[in-house]
């Protein structure tokens, strides 16, 4: 089927037009953050029961609602999810411009039922895309705090998580719709059928065009992308009403759009997309010539991305333009919008209070002499909380509100910490095996690095594993089988039995899902470091601006090992804790005055025996 063979189609109607125009309601400083009900602006709640917390399956997700695209470092590599302009018409009395289905076209029940109820409008639209528009990126809370810590930020596709997948499927199910309505209109031109809604009886078997809306998105976005000087080009090439008189009498022609369209987008897109835009016009010659519906609109869907890849490329300049502004610009910019909330009662912090006053209360009780004090002491309560949180056994339900804009790199410390702590416990677990058979490691070093690459990727499968749950046993089983590879290797064995691998697994099984023991004995060795670390890191930053602390996170290359793991997680809890310091401390921590004690007031733990060694 070919556009040109098509029949009339109409305009969208205007009572269920939605308002693609709106200009994007972020504006820097205005307290409304990246807007008013999303938590990219505000993931702080009114209900402190609705904080971040951690599902074990999804950990390090922050909370979302309905954003189109998501920040991402380079190194890890966001398409719109469905607004108020793409929900289903399903349930909704149809308008005056609804098209029939001709019944002797022979559609199958799968495009009639996406005819009726797929979205109306395409997966990307000006609306959409506006979250990618510059006031949008000024006023984006999420972007502003990733930036301090990414360096090669830039906006992605959000397609994660059962969202992503929603999304792919709605767009799925747009363009077969899309292919399906163009096979109407192909048909009811042919055949000279007159396929108004109003002149049958029954609406179960009509629908809401989305051609015309569609042309008409298209010279929306399009006027967003180019220059003003090329709007009347777009004006007289997509005037919509003279669209649809040429699909009505089946003279439309779509090859020479596309041809114009790709003309047009190569003069302003970056030429990387240039190969997109030939493949948009073979795949609509194609299929007009083919007389295939499908192949046209894999050219109009691959026309759409070629949109969206440009309003990227423009964002993630813009980011890259400005991203010395952003972060230099993160403390007071923060502290105006969340001071304006508190005021407004928008958010309720006072439990992140609570929690930051109940560690001053232990640690005054602690202190042998409260009153030889620093002022480093109130930041250090702070920085001892967080690392709390990484150092403990038990995964907590979630960390303070106030820190949920800093929750996912919270939780990849804490990631980062616990699988130290337990590679530690199978290095152990190794070298007690070692020393069971009367044998010494030739080059520890070298064997520890070897250890650490093969042990170091299982442990990071096992993290969201719920400990004694099946699939937990089964990496364990993994784990141990390791262990006995280069175990044997180092004893110079040549075969490795279940004699070898059972005690090694039931220890493992035993000491990674104890919080007693080795787990106890490595928390308390870590703790005494992670916390010097982070104290003389945080001091250093203290008297750095936000871009000097960025740029400090520069370190030179170096080979992984314990003290590097420790030196990383108090690196980010530094930068962290001293940010967070200066925003929150004036609005929240000390409105009054808090004193300070002795910068060594966390003693270290006591050596702990261990037991439960099976050699």
């Amino acid at each position: 089927m070919d556009l040109q063979k098509t029949k009339e189609a109409r305009r969208r109607d205007a009572p269920g037009k939605q308002e693609e125009g709106s200009e994007c309601p972020l504006k820097p400083y205005n307290g409304n953050g990246h807007s008013k009900d999303s938590p990219k602006a505000d993931s702080l709640s009114r209900n402190s029961d609705t904080r971040n917390t951690k599902e074990p399956a999804n950990k390090g997700h922050r909370q979302q609602k309905d954003e189109f695209y998501s920040q991402a470092a380079h190194q890890s590599s966001p398409a719109p999810a469905p607004s108020s302009s793409t929900t289903p018409q399903c349930g909704h009395p149809l308008s005056s411009k609804a098209i029939r289905i001709p019944a002797a076209l022979g559609l199958s029940p799968k495009e009639t039922t996406l005819l009726i109820t797929a979205n109306r409008y395409p997966p990307v639209t000006k609306s959409t895309l506006s979250e990618l528009d510059l006031p949008c990126i000024m006023g984006n809370i999420n972007l502003r705090m990733d930036a301090n810590f990414d360096r090669d930020l830039h906006f992605k596709p959000d397609l994660d998580g059962e969202k992503g997948r929603k999304k792919r499927k709605d767009a799925a199910d747009y363009w077969n719709a899309m292919a399906a309505e163009i096979k109407v209109y192909a048909f009811c031109a042919s055949c000279g059928l007159d396929n108004k809604s109003d002149n049958y009886h029954d609406e179960g078997s009509s629908f809401e065009p989305r051609l015309p809306t569609m042309f008409e998105t298209l010279q929306d976005v399009l006027k967003t992308l180019v220059p003003e000087r090329d709007h009347p080009n777009i004006m007289q090439n997509l005037e919509v009403p003279l669209l649809m008189q040429q699909i009505q009498k089946g003279v439309l022609d779509m090859v020479g759009i596309a041809t114009w369209l790709a003309a047009l987008l190569k003069t302003h897109c970056a030429p990387m997309r240039d190969e997109w835009a030939d493949r948009m016009v073979n795949q609509i010659t194609s299929g007009s010539q083919s007389q295939n519906t499908t192949e046209i609109v894999r050219g109009l869907e691959t026309l759409f991305a070629i949109l969206e890849a440009m309003k990227l490329d423009v964002a993630n300049h813009q980011i890259r333009a400005f991203r010395v502004l952003l972060i230099e610009d993160t403390i007071p910019f923060l502290q105006e919008y969340f001071r304006s909330k508190i005021e407004r009662g928008d958010v309720q912090v006072e439990s992140s209070r609570h929690w930051y006053l109940d560690l001053r209360e232990r640690e005054l009780r602690r202190m042998k002499s409260p009153a030889q004090t620093d002022s480093f002491w109130p930041l250090a309560l702070l920085l001892k909380g967080l690392s709390d949180f990484m150092l403990h056994f038990h995964s907590p339900d979630g960390f303070p509100d106030t820190f949920d804009f800093d929750a996912d790199r919270l939780w990849q410390a804490r990631g980062w910490m616990q699988n130290t702590i337990n590679l530690e416990i199978c290095w152990y677990i190794f070298e007690s095996y070692i020393h069971s058979q009367r044998r010494y490691l030739p080059a520890p070093t070298q064997t520890y690095a070897t250890f650490r690459s093969r042990i170091g990727t299982l442990l990071e499968e096992t993290e969201d594993c719920i400990r004694g749950s099946s699939r937990w046993l089964k990496n364990v089983r993994y784990i141990a089988l390791e262990i006995a590879r280069l175990a044997s290797e180092c004893c110079g064995d040549t075969t490795i039995s279940d004699d070898i691998i059972a005690p090694i697994e039931a220890s493992l099984e035993w000491h990674l899902s104890n919080e007693h023991g080795l787990f106890q004995h490595f928390q308390g060795s870590f703790r005494e470091k992670l916390l010097e670390a982070t104290f003389n890191t945080a001091k250093r930053y203290l008297n750095m601006s936000p871009l000097a602390i960025c740029e400090a996170q520069r370190t030179p290359a170096r080979t992984p090992d314990q003290n590097y793991d420790i030196d990383r997680v108090a690196t980010r809890l530094a930068h962290i804790g001293v940010l967070h310091w200066r925003v929150w401390a004036p609005l929240l921590y000390v409105r009054e005055s808090v004193p300070s004690t002795a910068e060594s007031i966390f003693p270290s733990e006591s050596e702990l025996t261990y037991d439960r060694l099976p050699f």
